[in-house]
């Protein structure tokens, strides 16, 4: 995982940040589960001079739904992310599209955890009429 840059984060961007430790005893980022989430914008803590980001991220709910939930995190919790790609290249196996085709996907009963790339798609990073620069 690459730290983001903080001098070059804008709202806007997507990122992933640390959602659930689930193991401790771990080191580093090693024990952690990460969601996608958009910049929405960017400051500098006023408690010790560390820059904060604050995002919208998404929170699994329950099979292939998710909230979403705003939240700030110091500038050295916020990564990049090659999810737009991953998600991509999982949709061009399946023979998705379009968003029409993705929804029609996930309504089958064999079709689990597609809630982090619905995040993606409308959010607007994946099948938009004007795509986004990474």
């Amino acid at each position: 995982m690459r730290k983001a840059n903080f001098k070059r984060l804008k709202a806007g961007d997507l990122v992933q940040v640390p959602r659930v430790e689930f193991a401790p005893l771990r080191r580093g980022w090693n024990g952690w589960l990460f969601s996608e989430a958009v910049v929405i914008s960017k400051g500098v803590s006023l408690k010790n001079g560390k820059g904060i980001v604050k995002v919208e991220m998404r929170t699994p709910k329950s099979r292939n739904d998710y909230n979403t939930m705003q939240k700030t995190f110091y500038e050295d919790c916020v990564f990049y992310t090659d999810s737009t790609e991953t998600a991509k290249h999982f949709l061009e196996k399946d023979g998705i599209t379009d968003k029409e085709s993705f929804y029609k996907f996930i309504e089958r009963e064999d079709v689990t955890g597609c809630d982090w790339i619905r995040f993606l798609i409308e959010k607007g990073f994946l099948f938009n009429e004007n795509e986004r620069e990474g």
